[in-house]
């Protein structure tokens, strides 16, 4: 029965939505009614827990669930009550019929719900069913009537106001008219139970009489929930309105009631099984006393390797954690028009490692490849260089950092290569190209490769690069710009599918580490709880290692030594979406710059790229430090800001506003931090880096926590399959020191 005031409320998917359970669904409690299963639920309880964990007469009337700033607050919720009493809580789960949140939403929460909550409160409906209770001296109907159901005709309906006035009437229609029928109860033989569903009150007064008032109890507002019309229209769902409110990956607000239920709702059970979810959810969240042999933090490329290649060993005794909402971390792959586009990785480089094995064999890779540095190549007053020059150009500083590693020695030791590059590009200017004009135009070529090669090693500017350390990258045949089908995700998909759900944790941030007294490792979560573990392997970026508070208590100070000089900075993309190729077969453009222009967040632009599988789309990258002004200012700003730039360079051209624009943000995501590392001049001077942070990290000659990723790579450091590598490499170090001391059987 939908308590609905009229049948036009109903949906027609009522029924569908609604699941019937088999059996009898009359089915009575032997004694004390319903009250009986509060008794089933508190059985194994000790007699204390009412007045231990339960409070009566508060009433809450503000619930704070988003602490805004970094204070001890943030993460908390808190509830205010009509008596002025405060409450704090990590996790709250709200209980209340949707006829109170319905009334009180606008006002209960702080800050306001999101949209679709809202769009689902003041949709789904609440309505009122009211029971008639009435006991006679005796029973005056016959044994075999267990019932009587009122069908009201045209003319009784006309009648009824003026036979019985009593009670409310509406446009002369009776109260009695939502009167459907009055039916026997087991529990005593004189009494009948009629049931009313409609819009009026009523106030009858006669002894023995006895109505439920649900509908004016402000504490209810209503019985139960059904499927509405305006519900389906829009698009509102029961399993939008169970979903927590989230603040920083941690469920603060969980919503419980038959209200919630996606099948079962408008029933007790309904109900009950609602309230185990959500406490379900909380235990899942709180990992208490929870060990395990190996945690990997972090689901990227390094982390779903390590976590293959431990059940690749038969060790299934780990758990995976990742802080992000998804696997993949500098990963992410969008559809655009049903293609897919990559906001990070973007390119396999090379064909010489497992990664590109693995997706090969899946057929994942296209046979279209991809290059850099194409197009017509611009000055900022429209004139476009001949190919021959910069040719020359491009021939003469690939000379040059091809050479550094050797060039060190003759620069009194220096080993930055932004010094190198310049010293030996300018004196070769000299030496050689004597016409001022030609040699304006072949500086504006070497101004492109510096900004090419900061975007290309991620570095804010070429005296953060090592020269002597250049050489340590290693790619060994020229598909270096390999394309992915169908985005860089479906190969974290592909190795996530392979991994127990179970044993992939999402939403989980670790925001401490720190060793137990037998040398186990303790991680504190966000979301409250902890885990404990024997052997850590670490997959963040870099940048996340360079900032993460405490790590120095768990890492020897060497180990932190070369994190610190490591370096890790950041790249952004910027998508440019357009209705039509208006760019003809140019293959896209690259920016000349003059030497007196000013300096402004485009000027760290190398050019507009044509995009794989996007034939009306330019890319450009942006690098140094304009990455986090890109960051900040709105997507569409960058794009207009972009197409003023294009018409500078290009008046030839007409260039229209993109359609849509895209802008990564890495720099800002506080799980990422950047994009990618490189090796500086400072990892030179302590004859470290990278090989220092592949060691692991022992205790007693126990390997308890190790580094993985791109940057733990030695030669395949800022790229994906040096992050796979890693993960593949560190893992097995761990592999083979727990199956060399596997306890015998």
């Amino acid at each position: 029965m939908d308590p609905a005031e009229d049948l036009a409320q109903v949906s027609v998917n009522s029924l569908v939505k609604y699941r019937e359970c088999e059996g009898n669904h009359l089915v009575h409690w032997k004694t004390n009614g319903f009250a009986s299963f509060f008794n089933v639920l508190l059985e194994n309880n000790p007699k204390s827990f009412l007045t231990e964990h339960v409070l009566l007469n508060k009433e809450v009337i503000k619930i704070v669930w988003d602490q805004t700033g970094d204070s001890k607050d943030r993460g908390k919720v808190k509830l205010f009550c009509a008596d002025s009493s405060r409450f704090t809580a990590d996790h709250v789960i709200l209980t209340v019929s949707i006829g109170v949140l319905k009334e009180t939403y606008q006002t209960l929460f702080k800050p306001s719900l999101p949209l679709c909550k809202i769009n689902c409160l003041e949709t789904i409906p609440m309505g009122t069913c009211q029971k008639i209770i009435i006991k006679f001296p005796n029973k005056w109907w016959p044994d075999e009537v267990k019932d009587f159901s009122f069908v009201w005709t045209d003319e009784d309906k006309k009648t009824l106001p003026k036979e019985f006035p009593f009670g409310p009437i509406r446009n002369e229609r009776s109260w009695l008219e939502d009167i459907f029928g009055f039916y026997t109860v087991d529990s005593d033989p004189n009494i009948l139970l009629g049931w009313l569903v409609g819009s009026m009150e009523f106030f009858l007064l006669v002894n023995g009489f006895l109505r439920s008032k649900w509908g004016t109890n402000p504490h209810f507002l209503g019985t139960y929930s059904y499927v509405g019309v305006e519900m389906e229209a829009r698009e509102a769902t029961r399993e939008d309105l169970a979903k927590p409110l989230v603040v920083d990956g941690k469920e603060v607000v969980l919503f419980a009631g038959e209200a919630t239920h996606s099948c079962y709702f408008s029933t007790v059970h309904g109900a009950v099984e609602s309230g185990w979810r959500e406490a379900d959810r909380l235990i899942e969240r709180s990992y208490k006393s929870r060990r395990h042999k190996v945690v990997i933090v972090g689901a990227g490329i390094a982390g779903l390797a390590a976590a293959t290649k431990l059940l690749e060993n038969k060790i299934d005794d780990f758990l995976l954690l990742e802080a992000q909402e998804e696997a993949g971390g500098r990963i992410k792959t969008v559809q655009i028009g049903n293609k897919p586009i990559d906001l990070g990785a973007q390119w396999m480089h090379g064909k010489s490692n497992p990664l590109y094995d693995l997706a090969k064999e899946k057929q994942l890779i296209s046979d279209e490849m991809s290059e850099e540095g194409l197009g017509l190549y611009v000055r900022s007053n429209g004139k476009i260089v001949d190919k021959f020059m910069v040719d020359k150009v491009a021939f003469k500083v690939g000379q040059i950092l091809e050479g550094c590693s050797k060039l060190v020695s003759e620069n009194s030791g220096c080993t930055a290569l932004g010094t190198i590059l310049e010293q030996h590009f300018f004196r070769y200017l000299e030496e050689h190209v004597p016409d001022e004009s030609e040699a304006e135009v072949m500086k504006e070529l070497y101004d492109w490769h510096v900004r090419f090669q900061v975007i290309d090693n991620s570095c804010k500017d070429l005296s953060k690069l090592s020269a002597k350390r250049w050489a340590d990258y290693v790619c060994l045949d020229d598909e270096a710009h390999a394309n992915m089908k169908h985005g860089y995700q479906s190969l974290v998909q592909l190795l996530l599918d392979g991994l127990p759900d179970n044993q992939v944790k999402f939403n989980t941030e670790v925001t401490k580490i720190s060793f137990s007294p037998q040398s186990e490792i303790k991680l504190d979560l966000l979301a409250g709880g902890s885990i404990v573990c024997e052997h850590l392997i670490l997959t963040p970026s870099l940048g996340v290692l360079k900032e993460f508070q405490g790590l120095s208590n768990v890492l020897p100070e060497s180990l932190m030594v070369n994190i610190a000089n490591m370096g890790f900075a950041s790249i952004c993309k910027v998508y440019l979406f357009y209705d039509r190729k208006w760019w003809g077969d140019s293959q896209g453009f690259q920016l000349l710059w003059s030497s007196d222009h000013n300096a402004t967040w485009q000027r760290h632009i190398t050019g507009f790229d044509e995009v794989f599988n996007h034939e009306n789309t330019l890319m450009t990258w942006v690098g140094g430090d304009s990455v986090r002004e890109v960051e900040r200012l709105p997507a569409e700003e960058v794009g207009k800001q972009c197409t003023e730039l294009l018409r500078t360079f290009l008046p030839n051209y007409s260039v229209p506003e993109p359609m849509e624009v895209i802008r990564t943000q890495w720099l800002s995501n506080p799980f990422i931090k950047g994009s990618y590392s490189h090796i500086t001049p400072e990892c030179d001077d302590c004859n470290a880096g990278i090989n220092a942070l592949k060691q692991p990290v022992l205790v007693d000659g126990v390997p308890r926590i190790l580094l993985a990723g791109e940057a733990i790579h030695s030669s395949h450091y800022s790229t994906t399959h040096g992050a796979y590598e890693s993960g593949l490499d560190q893992a097995q170090v761990l592999c083979d020191f727990l199956l060399e001391n596997k306890p015998a059987i």
